[in-house]
């Protein structure tokens, strides 16, 4: 009885979760079934939607982006979009350790040969960031300057509020993102080779409003890396 009482305060007080996807899992382990192995996004990708050259999506996104490349470590879907949805809804900003890391990993296999000035990331509204309480492409960014050795800069502001991309027609989301940033007083971008972290990409059209404010103010170029990308 005491033992089966010790259990069950065990798994209420001491609950331990998958790192993808946020499912409880025994104390000995880190992954739960479904996420134990996870197929990756693998080369040779296309740079311009970050997917296998096999699965490309430019044609079914015609606009033209403002950055050079972006890549990902996993498509959106199953466990990992559960994962990512947990993180930012469910109050799990913790899984943003092993995306940060798998991204770090994408950065290091895919922009080997770049030499980047920093990493930035892509803001939210202060009220937003109060709200929530974090900023999971912050978090990932953090882990992936750590792990690959690169300076991590916070040089933009979201300037003004934006319907949910999630809800919006992709010939409408670029549109909604439109000169929705900025950057920060005092920042210096101007001649600098950015690296620059979002949580998802779907169409593009967040990362390329970001990277066309950080060029209008002289950024020499913005190369992408995000955790997953919608197929």
């Amino acid at each position: 009885m005491i033992k089966d009482l010790f259990e069950k305060l065990k798994i209420v007080l001491f609950t331990k979760r998958c790192r993808v996807c946020g499912e409880v899992v025994c104390f000995d382990e880190d992954y739960c079934e479904d996420c134990s192995t996870l197929p990756v996004i693998e080369k040779p990708i296309c740079p311009k939607c970050g997917c296998r050259k096999a699965e490309c999506v430019c044609k079914k996104y015609k606009r033209e982006t403002e950055y050079k490349a972006v890549i990902a470590p996993f498509y959106y879907k199953n466990s990992v979009s559960k994962g990512i949805l947990n993180m930012k809804m469910n109050e799990m900003p913790r899984l943003s350790e092993f995306y940060g890391e798998a991204v770090a990993s994408a950065v290091q296999s895919h922009y080997e040969t770049e030499a980047f000035d920093f990493i930035t990331f892509v803001p939210m509204r202060r009220s937003d960031l109060a709200d929530r309480g974090f900023n999971q492409a912050q978090l990932i960014a953090e882990i992936v300057s750590q792990k690959c050795g690169i300076p991590l800069k916070a040089v933009l502001i979201k300037k003004r509020r934006t319907k949910k991309q999630k809800r919006q027609k992709a010939s409408e989301r670029f549109a909604n993102m439109y000169n929705a940033f900025d950057i920060k007083k005092n920042a210096d971008v101007v001649g600098k080779k950015i690296l620059l972290i979002d949580d998802v990409k779907t169409t593009g059209s967040t990362l390329t409003s970001v990277s066309l404010t950080l060029r209008a103010y002289g950024a020499e170029s913005v190369y992408c890396a995000v955790a997953a990308i919608v197929k």
